[in-house]
């Protein structure tokens, strides 16, 4: 009786660290290189399957802010060293949770809790596949002049095609925080990160058309639009940089 007891609680001690492993490594699925969250940011992409020393690493991690909404900056890492993939994934997320507290707080565009997490672990999706973008998105910040001349701003999150720069065209949308729709628009491609952009908002009550292009690192990818409205007032638009950033740079028109 004892023997037997003993037999089975030697079995349990046993089969506990594998469970335990099991459990935080769980795949959802092969990575893809044409997958949307490596089109849409293509650095990223470079560095995961075709640099040469970050692809040959032992462990590969991507972390990005969820839900996908929030899903507009990255961070991966790869192993140095004899790093285990717990110790990988580890550093992505606090890479990515320091770039988000850097840019500031994000309360403006999302009424949901953006928060950092491994979606891709050694080419395995540690998240749902429909979980994921399967678009771009990103904070946005429209400000413009109203008709007494008094500098009005209108905050969000914008949903685009990922291959903006290299698609000749992509339409995009903007929500406000509650998650209704207020804008459409469209931006089209002239030249290399640059291009043309119009937008309508509120049922076409306000309107605007210009010019927009591509600012890499400064502090974060982004797109920064200006034109004029339908009444010949200036508009911008910021795409990539939350409100109060956003607002600080780019705000006085």
């Amino acid at each position: 009786m004892y023997r037997i007891a003993a037999s089975l609680l030697l079995a349990i001690v046993s089969l506990a660290p594998v469970m335990g492993s099991t459990a935080w490594a769980q795949s959802y699925g092969k990575a893809e290189r044409r997958d949307p969250i490596f089109l849409r940011f293509a650095e990223m992409a470079n560095r995961y399957w075709v640099n040469s020393e970050t692809n040959s690493a032992s462990h590969k991690v991507v972390a990005i802010p969820m839900p996908k909404q929030c899903a507009f900056l990255y961070a991966d890492a790869y192993t140095r060293g004899q790093q285990s993939e717990r110790e990988v994934q580890d550093i992505a997320v606090s890479n990515c949770n320091r770039r988000l507290a850097e840019l500031g707080p994000l309360g403006e565009n999302y009424g949901v809790d953006c928060r950092c997490q491994v979606v891709i672990s050694d080419e395995q999706y540690a998240v749902p596949k429909s979980s994921m973008p399967d678009d771009a998105y990103g904070p946005t910040s429209i400000f413009y002049r109203d008709d007494r001349g008094n500098v009005a701003r209108l905050n969000g999150l914008v949903r685009y095609g990922a291959l903006i720069g290299r698609d000749r065209s992509v339409t995009f949308t903007v929500d406000n925080p509650r998650g209704e729709q207020v804008c459409t628009g469209t931006m089209t491609n002239e030249n290399p990160g640059s291009g043309q952009f119009s937008l309508s908002c509120f049922g076409g009550k306000f309107a605007g058309r210009g010019t927009y292009e591509n600012r890499t690192g400064a502090p974060n990818d982004h797109i920064i639009a200006r034109g004029q409205t339908g009444r010949g007032q200036p508009v911008t638009m910021v795409i990539g940089l939350p409100a109060q950033l956003a607002a600080n740079t780019y705000g006085s028109l």
